[in-house]
């Protein structure tokens, strides 16, 4: 397979692309910012770039310009944090390999890099985040049902893929009442919840949870200032806490670890 290089400021990002094409079978070295992603892409010579447009110390417009100076044939994806046509004709005009709004999803930039690669190939059905069934069905084949709650459209959208990458039912929630109501509908094995949401915050849910759900575990996913709030909530009840931008891989230990203890 092939070497790809992630060029992004955002962790959750750069993890979520790393998880994904690794699986897939590709080799994958990343930098945070402009900077270092020229100084990467010298060293470590890869077959594709996935660049972020907007970073710190340079721009992934002079990133671009850069890496066509060094290497005019290596396709580059561009990615945005926002819709810009006009900056996505420019692109591409330029010899960029494709132009990708990140509200858009990580799936498209996955079929993007197949497409570019040529190792284009049906999506595993497990790599998307399922519906939700109705409160019978029944969970197959799955490793156990999964809540994940966070008001970021895009956070949750990788946590999705990224828990039913791994072989979990995934159900989601954008605010804190809408995650009591699916856990009470669906009894999920463990429940990620978002410190700070519209409507009901995590700890809320935690506290409204908690007591009538005691087979249920709890993670709650913290921001840079939600600390102290975060080792509150263990003394709630919630049996461990993970930190933005979450390391995915380190959140699959965590719930495998959990599901083990659970079903002993």
């Amino acid at each position: 397979m092939a070497k790809v290089l992630i060029i992004d400021d955002d962790g959750i990002v750069r993890d979520a692309l790393t998880v994904f094409l690794t699986h897939g079978g590709h080799r994958v070295v990343s930098a945070a910012d402009g900077g270092n992603g020229v100084l990467v892409f010298k060293s470590a010579k890869p077959d594709l770039v996935i660049l972020d447009r907007d970073m710190p110390v340079k721009t992934g417009s002079v990133v671009f310009k850069e890496i066509r100076q060094i290497s005019p044939d290596i396709p580059v994806i561009m990615l945005s944090g926002y819709d810009a046509p006009e900056d996505a004709e420019a692109y591409l005009r330029d010899g960029a390999a494709a132009f990708i709004s990140k509200g858009d999803g990580l799936s498209k930039v996955l079929d993007e890099v197949d497409r570019v690669l040529g190792t284009s190939k049906p999506r595993q059905a497990a790599q998307r985040a399922p519906a939700a069934a109705a409160p019978d069905a029944p969970r197959g084949h799955s490793k156990g049902l999964l809540l994940a709650a966070d008001d970021d459209p895009s956070i949750l959208n990788i946590l999705s893929r990224f828990l039913s990458s791994l072989g979990y039912e995934v159900l989601t929630a954008e605010d804190g009442a809408r995650a009591v109501e699916l856990a009470r509908e669906r009894k999920p094995d463990i429940v990620l919840l978002d410190i700070l949401m519209p409507k009901k915050d995590g700890i809320a849910v935690l506290k409204e949870l908690i007591a009538e759900m005691p087979g249920t575990g709890f993670v709650m996913i913290t921001g840079n200032d939600d600390e102290e709030v975060a080792r509150a909530s263990l003394k709630i009840g919630a049996f461990d806490y993970i930190e933005k931008p979450v390391n995915l891989e380190q959140l699959g230990n965590i719930l495998k670890a959990r599901m083990l203890l659970q079903r002993q």
